[in-house]
């Protein structure tokens, strides 16, 4: 009895390594959450929302780009995505139900290698307030048709966080975020001239691999000598 329990713990503890490592690939990427039929100017009833309510869909993210107009969205970079609820219903124009009432948290860690000031620009339709290791660096609590709003924040050399609250109520609903050093060339956060890279929080994966293959394996030389 005593062996067949290890054996289960073993199955156990390598599965959850395995799981880990499944999401490894989005460990470097942001957290788009969009909540459906809900939206606000204010920031806080934002914030109070997500805390205590589950997103209604979810998807990682590189490139903070989205609209349910492209052929209408201009932004600064090409390209755009569908909003993570219009993307899993394939729902797709601005007359959409899925794309006229929501709103979006994104959410992250980003990594600067030399200290300067840097610069955070959206383009959106409707509002947003863009956080950068908690201070509030864009700030629009309006409705409005597609605008440009930037900020900026000096930032030492290391590891930084951004979270960023998005709203929709009618209309179109767009969404670009680039970021820039003091060269001011903008970038999306992960292309590979960004001057800042997207921070990975779980153990590198050839190191996780090689610890979960070794408990399967474990548990597998336990099981044969029972």
């Amino acid at each position: 009895m005593r062996i067949k329990m290890k054996f289960v713990g073993l199955k156990v503890v390598a599965a959850t390594a395995l799981i880990a490592l499944s999401s490894f690939a989005n460990a470097s990427l942001l957290l788009v959450e969009q909540y459906d039929d809900f939206w606000s100017t204010d920031v806080n009833q934002l914030i109070s929302y997500a805390n205590n309510n589950n997103a209604s869909s979810s998807a990682y993210w590189g490139e903070i780009d989205f609209t349910d107009d492209p052929r209408g969205f201009a932004g600064d970079i090409p390209g755009s995505n569908p909003w993570p609820s219009a993307a899993n219903a394939g729902a797709s124009g601005t007359g959409h139900a899925l794309n006229q009432t929501f709103f979006a948290r994104i959410t992250g860690e980003f990594l600067t290698t030399v200290a300067d000031n840097y610069f955070f620009r959206t383009f959106n339709d409707d509002g947003v307030f863009v956080y950068i290791d908690g201070e509030l660096v864009i700030n629009d609590p309006s409705l409005h048709a597609e605008r440009r709003f930037e900020g900026s924040k000096s930032l030492a050399a290391g590891t930084h966080s951004i979270e960023v609250y998005f709203f929709e109520n009618g209309g179109e609903a767009s969404l670009e975020l680039s970021v820039a050093n003091s060269s001011r060339i903008f970038t999306h956060f992960n292309d590979v001239n960004s001057p800042v890279s997207l921070t990975a929080k779980i153990p590198e994966p050839t190191t996780l691999a090689i610890f979960s293959l070794g408990l399967l394996g474990l548990a597998a030389r336990t099981r044969k000598s029972k």
